[in-house]
């Protein structure tokens, strides 16, 4: 099949904190240059398409802001607009905003929750007690963990944890490893499934969402993943790359086979 697009994830795949992953921007470039579409679909909740645009153009990557889906994007178009409580950031609170929701804390139709770098003990006692009381519980994605220049920190997933003990639940999950963000984009980028190779570097999300929409996709060894953990895993990627350069040499082989092929057939 051809590769007509790249679904490019961000952190740990583009880069690790304000670093870039060595080879991101030529890979994007050779990538563009070989006629693949690159698209960058993020779990992140809390930065804007600006903010993403402008962090990738300092690495030399241009994009339109057409090109970048994100989670508080994906969240504010699937759910139907109500009242919501949102423990997040601007990002979110913006998107769901513009999407027509009012932004509230009393008598609420949805708990939002994405990462929050200013999560506190009342925000989480006031999410929990609105699910309690039939607020519908919502995640923008399960990130356990963010892979930055001097380490890991939490993760939305992270907080999560915090709520899913308080109220023994756990939240319906619009991003990575769910499939409605990838539908999402495929939908935004007027692509089929089969178009689409989903690039990530970590397995619980970017290669299980890619799995449950059909896709095929390719596992980068810059971020969370490690080699070793394709022993245990029950959702394998079609690709695994130690870095860019390898990438870059398995999508080309790939696009020339399907070229190739496509001239066998109509000779």
């Amino acid at each position: 099949m051809p590769v007509n697009a790249l679904f490019i994830d961000l952190d740990g795949t583009i880069y690790t904190g304000n670093e870039e992953v060595p080879g991101a921007s030529r890979f994007v470039r050779d990538m563009r240059a070989a006629g693949i579409r690159c698209l960058f679909v993020t779990n992140r909740s809390n930065r804007t398409p600006e903010e993403i645009r402008e962090q990738l153009q300092s690495y030399a990557i241009e994009c339109d802001l057409a090109d970048i889906v994100t989670t508080a994007q994906a969240t504010a178009k699937f759910l139907a607009p109500g009242r919501v409580y949102v423990v997040g950031e601007g990002a979110l609170v913006d998107a769901l905003s513009e999407a027509g929701f009012t932004i509230c804390d009393t008598d609420v139709d949805y708990v939002v929750v994405g990462l929050d770098r200013g999560f506190t003990y009342e925000k989480l006692r006031k999410a929990c007690s609105l699910i309690g009381l039939g607020a519908e519980y919502v995640a923008t994605n399960p990130d356990k963990a963010l892979k930055m220049e001097d380490g890991y920190r939490p993760g939305a997933g992270a907080l999560l944890a915090a709520i899913n003990t308080t109220c023994d639940c756990l939240p319906r999950v619009i991003g990575k490893p769910e499939p409605h963000l990838f539908n999402m984009a495929l939908q935004h980028a007027g692509l089929n499934a089969d178009d689409v190779i989903a690039v990530g570097d970590y397995l619980e999300t970017d290669i299980r969402a890619a799995s449950a929409s059909g896709m095929r996709s390719a596992l980068l060894l810059t971020g969370m993943s490690r080699r070793e953990d394709l022993d245990h895993a029950d959702v394998k990627p079609d690709f695994v790359a130690e870095g860019f350069s390898e990438l870059t040499g398995m999508m080309l082989a790939c696009q020339t086979l399907s070229t190739s092929i496509g001239q066998e057939e109509a000779s």
